[in-house]
């Protein structure tokens, strides 16, 4: 069986999804399967500087981007945003399609499920579809009539797809699809405070941590900063912070896993990706002034479910650290309810999910 899963460059999470559920197809069902990005086919120099853009506003000018969210979220599905949306690359996927054959399409970014729809509707063969939602919240970009299976990451976004009225075949609440490391490598024993440098770039937001960092954690407990690219920001932290070891340079998701494993809390934004991952490692998130939009209800999921915290300020995040610290039954229930929450197996369920709906045909 062949499968198409469709990605995008934009946010750099879809990105990791897709290679989870290829992984996991391939290595559990042998299915044939390809990745592709139609907006970078029908044009990559627009795609890079569309996805440089959407960096900079994150970075920027994020109320700018909430308040196009927070406005356009609850919208009814079939609105004229949705449809405009749909349009740029349709004629990239529709000559994918063609050329690929595939017996099933999976997308795990929001537009594609438009993209889909209107090709179903103008009589175009569309083959099963499939849907992941990947952040803890179903912005109407997602919601589209017509999907064979949506995979969801909770029964939360499983009624709200439900409430807005999607046609679909049906919803499985699988988690967000990460790789199996991260609940593989996970370490009783737990030596290090971890912070990802992930959105937060060269603002002041990392300096802001460290200097937290090292003004509330002792001095047993080894602090990692994961700097990613910016060999920037790691010359500075390094320059400025003697207790913090800052590390340059992309991981493998196993070498993520590994520090996640051995970390008794990670300091990060919250994406959907890293929050599932933390999840699966069993790792206590603290969310540093999460982002308005996808990020915002991500905070907003853990912080119901009290399986995280946030810090909004600087004074904040001490405080919040040193109650993390100090108070063993917060740490205690934080682990009870992440546990509650967790789904190491989130990649496995969609690919059984993909390969049973294909196998019976219907």
């Amino acid at each position: 069986m062949r499968v198409l899963i469709l990605t995008s460059s934009f946010g750099g999470g879809h990105n990791s999804v897709a290679k989870a559920i290829k992984r996991a197809l391939e290595e559990n069902y042998s299915m044939s399967v390809k990745i592709e990005d139609p907006y970078l086919l029908m044009n990559p120099k627009l795609n890079n500087l569309n996805a440089r853009f959407y960096v900079y506003m994150m970075k920027y000018f994020p109320r700018i981007y909430g308040l196009f969210y927070n406005s356009t979220y609850d919208m009814e599905k079939d609105n004229i945003l949705n449809f405009l949306l749909s349009l740029p690359g349709i004629g990239k996927l529709k000559e994918l399609l063609e050329e690929e054959k595939p017996d099933a399409v999976v997308a795990v970014y929001p537009t594609y499920a438009g993209m889909l729809k209107i090709l179903r509707r103008s009589g175009f063969s569309v083959p099963k579809a499939f849907v992941v939602i990947t952040d803890f919240v179903a912005h109407v970009q997602w919601l589209h009539d017509g999907v064979d299976v949506y995979f969801v990451p909770s029964r939360e976004v499983e009624f709200h797809i439900h409430r807005k009225g999607v046609v679909c075949g049906r919803v499985e609440v699988t988690g967000i699809p990460i790789n199996p490391e991260f609940d593989m490598f996970r370490e009783e024993k737990r030596d290090t405070l971890l912070i990802s440098a992930g959105m937060f770039g060269m603002t002041p937001s990392v300096i802001e941590i460290c200097e937290a960092v090292e003004e509330v954690v002792p001095g047993d407990i080894r602090t990692v900063l994961l700097c990613g690219t910016d060999k920037r920001l790691c010359q500075k932290v390094k320059g400025k912070f003697r207790g913090i070891e800052a590390i340059e340079g992309v991981l493998t998701h196993e070498e993520m896993a590994r520090y996640m494993g051995r970390s008794i809390l990670l300091i990060s934004k919250a994406g959907g990706i890293t929050t599932s991952e933390a999840l699966s490692a069993e790792t206590p998130l603290l969310i540093y002034k999460p982002l308005p939009g996808q990020e915002y209800y991500n905070t907003l999921y853990l912080l119901k479910n009290e399986a995280g915290m946030v810090a909004n300020n600087s004074e904040e995040l001490r405080r919040v650290l040193r109650a993390f610290l100090r108070e063993r039954s917060l740490r205690e229930t934080l682990l009870e309810n992440i546990k509650r929450l967790r789904k190491p197996h989130s990649s496995l369920s969609v690919a059984r999910g993909i390969y049973d709906a294909l196998r019976r045909g219907g």
